[in-house]
């Protein structure tokens, strides 16, 4: 049986595999939970989990205050890890970026301070260390840009950027307008199949790790060429129904082997594995899912998966 800090550290690198933080997959709190009990976690060990990600959140604002900023980072990005939902964690990531950058006088970390706190105001409009940091960061640039007003013609520019920006955004809002509910459900369509693209490379990318584990026996030989016809075929210019099932196929190969291999092997290297390709598998079946709901909600007579 699992400690509860192996617990954790699976929990967090399936959420880091899925791409839930960077927005790769978009799933629920309920949905994260499911996938984790299907990956073993019981419900007393969610709500633990749930716990910790509130324990690391306090943390990181204790570093915030004895300003430890890289430490508050750390701890943020790990409450996060824990629980993608957590409110707050974002912001002290971007406040901590700023504060960084001040103390140290350097504007790569404003770029990310900036960068930081426009994620959180997406999922959070009303957190305060964001929009602290995005005034801050405002007025930064405002006083830059006069501490370098020397060219007389700045102005015009300033003026001219305006109006193309604005040209830019009314010849967008026209051909909006303009487009059809069937291109605007097709375009939903597309977005989801990239991020079911996305998964499929996400399954592929362990390939070369779990073949490591074949052997030379007949065996292992026998699963290589499997492995090695089912690559091949993906090479091809497939529909996407088409290269679904080759994904299904390929993750039915892998757990296969990791499988056999857990068998008489018990290392940190195949539950890591084990968890890497179970995370793949699910977010397939997520994005999938999604696909489908997209077809049947946008009534297009696109082939469902």
């Amino acid at each position: 049986m699992d400690t509860f800090d192996e617990i954790i550290q699976k929990h967090m690198l399936s959420v880091k595999q899925m791409g839930i933080l960077e927005g790769e997959i978009d799933i629920s709190k309920e949905e994260l939970k499911e996938i984790s009990q299907d990956l073993g976690m019981t419900a007393d060990d969610w709500e633990q989990v749930m716990k910790e990600a509130d324990e690391r959140l306090a943390l990181a604002q204790s570093h915030m205050q004895h300003k430890s900023y890289r430490e508050c980072l750390k701890t943020a990005q790990d409450a996060l890890l824990l629980n993608p939902y957590i409110l707050g964690a974002r912001g002290l990531q971007a406040k901590s970026y700023l504060l960084l950058a001040i103390n140290e006088e350097d504007d790569s970390y404003l770029d990310q301070a900036k960068s930081q706190a426009q994620i959180t105001l997406d999922k959070e409009p009303k957190d305060k260390n964001a929009l602290e940091v995005m005034a801050t960061v405002s007025s930064k640039t405002r006083l830059s840009n006069m501490d370098k007003k020397k060219n007389p013609n700045k102005k015009l520019a300033l003026i001219l950027g305006v109006l193309i920006v604005a040209l830019i955004g009314f010849v967008g809002i026209y051909f909006i307008a303009g487009s059809s509910a069937e291109e605007q459900s097709n375009s939903k369509l597309e977005n989801v199949e990239k991020q079911l693209e996305s998964a499929f490379e996400k399954q592929e990318a362990l390939v070369p790790k779990v073949k490591a584990l074949l052997s030379e026996s007949d065996e292992d030989q026998k699963k290589r060429d499997e492995l090695d016809y089912v690559l091949s075929e993906l090479d091809d210019d497939l529909s996407l129904k088409d290269r679904y099932d080759l994904q299904v196929q390929l993750g039915g190969i892998l757990s296969e082997i990791i499988y056999s291999k857990s068998m008489n092997t018990d290392s940190k290297t195949l539950d890591d594995l084990r968890v890497l390709l179970e995370g793949a598998e699910n977010r397939i079946k997520t994005e999938r899912k999604h696909y489908n709901d997209a077809i049947t909600t946008n009534g297009l007579k696109t082939e469902k998966l």
